[in-house]
């Protein structure tokens, strides 16, 4: 007879909670990736209304300035101002949805240990039944053998 393999009976649940920790961490990777790309653009918006500035103050030293750059200047900083505002905000906010995923991971990550732990519980539990079931037999066979040999030995003295 075959030995018995240990087969767990909620392996399917454990591959479900895997990869649901896997989504998870694929989420928060790409909150972390959109975050990194609004601190770039905002990086990028604000090293642009620094040359805006510069580019204003040459033009009024060197008296190049006009009527119409005179109008299109401040709306163009204040617009740039607005758009590092709403990147700050965009931030902000990413900010909060990473704090979100990272306890979604960590409670996705626990649940995947508790299975992990209940199935080397219940291999440990497996593997005590079968050394006690190898235990019986051995002891059963040993049992036979010293029936049968004291059977034997009082067969020769008849």
């Amino acid at each position: 007879m075959p030995p018995k393999r240990f087969r767990y009976r909620l392996d399917k649940v454990l591959d479900m909670k895997k990869k649901k920790e896997d989504d998870e961490r694929d989420k928060l990777m790409q909150l972390r990736r959109e975050q990194a790309q609004e601190r770039q653009f905002k990086a990028d918006r604000e090293q642009e209304l620094v040359n805006v500035h510069v580019e204003l103050k040459t033009k009024r030293l060197s008296g190049a300035l006009n009527i119409a750059e005179l109008r299109w200047f401040p709306q163009h900083i204040k617009n740039l101002e607005g758009k590092i505002k709403h990147h700050e905000l965009r931030i902000q906010e990413l900010e909060i949805k990473i704090e979100e995923q990272t306890q979604n991971l960590a409670k996705a990550m626990m649940e995947r240990k508790a299975y992990e732990k209940h199935k080397e519980q219940s291999k440990a539990t497996f593997d005590a039944e079968v050394e006690a079931e190898e235990a019986r037999t051995l002891d059963e066979l040993a049992t036979l053998k010293f029936a049968r040999d004291m059977a034997q030995k009082a067969a020769e003295e008849n």
